[in-house]
């Protein structure tokens, strides 16, 4: 016999979903060792996942084959094969002047919110379901050789992408980034940005600006924005040293005896100078 869940079990779960919407999210994001490279040299590009966010190491480990893809496209447009190192590490040859866009990808998935947590799968899958949501979870930095911007406000071909606005290279403590943010090739209005600095404690969990100790739901970032009528927003970078920018968009799901929504979920990474 189907067991439905009680009253008051469905409205703990709702209220669950509408003031924690990113509770289960993970983050991934690159971390280069260099930013700013000369031509014919090598870069070492990081794969962070979880939900801090150091710049010189990984907050959990990947397991191998959770990584769909990871791919740069040169200055000129091309498309350039990263060389793998470990499942958190790997490494982009120099060969032009102009902006590297390196983009990284998980594979997507499916889950269900029920009465009894969260279950891995649709709606047609899993026993009393109340929300399935289908995640696509991104990253994108822009590598600048021999400091020229060329390719930089190129889209990169993400569902969900940041490009910037502003010269990298130059970016310095105290200065405003401007960028832009793209839903499908459009820009997206109204969305709500954030952006956080390596070693950034927050000073309500006392803790790193993506977590608390048991949970997700209490963050706390030092830069909030939203995207406005053309989709640009202006980040105001007031401290030195490695950022991540954090932008997440949910659409409806078109069959809903299957699943409720989309979710994506993308980063952007840089580097300011002092």
């Amino acid at each position: 016999m189907k067991i439905r869940p009680s009253i008051p079990t469905l409205l703990y779960v709702l209220v669950l979903l509408l003031i924690c919407p990113q509770a289960f999210a993970h983050n991934l994001w690159l971390n280069p060792e260099n930013y700013y490279p000369q031509v014919g040299t090598t870069v070492n590009i990081g794969i962070g996942w979880g939900h801090t966010y150091p710049a010189d190491r990984v907050d959990q480990e990947m397991k191998e084959g959770r990584l769909e893809e990871i791919r740069a496209v040169d200055p000129d447009g091309l498309t350039v094969v990263l060389t793998k190192v470990s499942t958190a590490l790997y490494k982009l040859n120099i060969e032009k002047a102009g902006a590297y866009l390196v983009t990284a990808k998980i594979k997507p998935g499916v889950f269900t919110i029920t009465p009894e947590g969260r279950k891995w799968g649709d709606k047609k899958s899993v026993p009393n379901p109340v929300k399935c949501t289908n995640f696509h979870i991104e990253a994108k930095t822009a590598i600048i050789a021999g400091e020229n911007e060329k390719n930089l406000d190129r889209a990169g071909g993400q569902p969900l992408e940041l490009i910037p606005l502003t010269p990298l290279h130059n970016l310095k403590k105290g200065d405003a980034f401007s960028v832009k943010v793209l839903y499908q090739g459009k820009p997206l209005s109204g969305l709500s940005m954030k952006a956080t600095y390596a070693g950034f404690e927050s000073p309500d969990t006392g803790g790193h600006a993506q977590t608390k100790k048991g949970g997700h739901a209490d963050r706390h970032f030092p830069v909030e924005t939203v995207t406005d009528g053309q989709g640009r927003a202006v980040v105001q970078l007031d401290k030195a040293g490695f950022w991540m920018i954090m932008i997440s968009h949910r659409s409806p799901y078109p069959d809903k005896k299957t699943c409720d929504e989309y979710m994506y979920n993308t980063t952007f990474t840089l580097e300011v100078k002092p």
